[in-house]
């Protein structure tokens, strides 16, 4: 969201990092998902079916950052994760279909 644009119309940029509740709203926004909330996020984060996909943790490829208390995501990880893992895994945690290299951190 920008000061100049407060409706967040024809906004085309993508803000550098997310948290759980923006990045719900993201996910929504650019229809990665008709629904979800930060709390769902939050269960996909810690669910053992996406453990060896989610990029963000300790020992993971992108470590949680931390502003004013909340946790914050890179959104290219956060954004590859729900668009080629979420709903792309069987009950047992595997990969149903194949997905591209994970984007690597900066």
């Amino acid at each position: 969201m920008s000061p100049r644009n407060p409706d967040n119309t024809g906004e085309t940029r993508l803000p550098p990092a997310v948290t759980f509740t923006t990045g719900a709203a993201l996910l929504i926004k650019l229809r990665i998902v008709d629904s979800i909330t930060r709390e769902g996020i939050r269960h996909i984060a810690m669910s053992e079916r996406y453990a060896a996909y989610w990029p963000f943790g300790p020992n993971k490829e992108h470590p949680y950052g931390e502003a004013a208390g909340g946790l914050l995501m890179a959104t290219g990880p956060f954004l590859w994760f729900f668009r080629h893992v979420y709903n792309n895994v069987d009950g047992d945690g595997k990969l149903i279909n194949p997905v591209p290299p994970a984007p690597k951190q900066q």
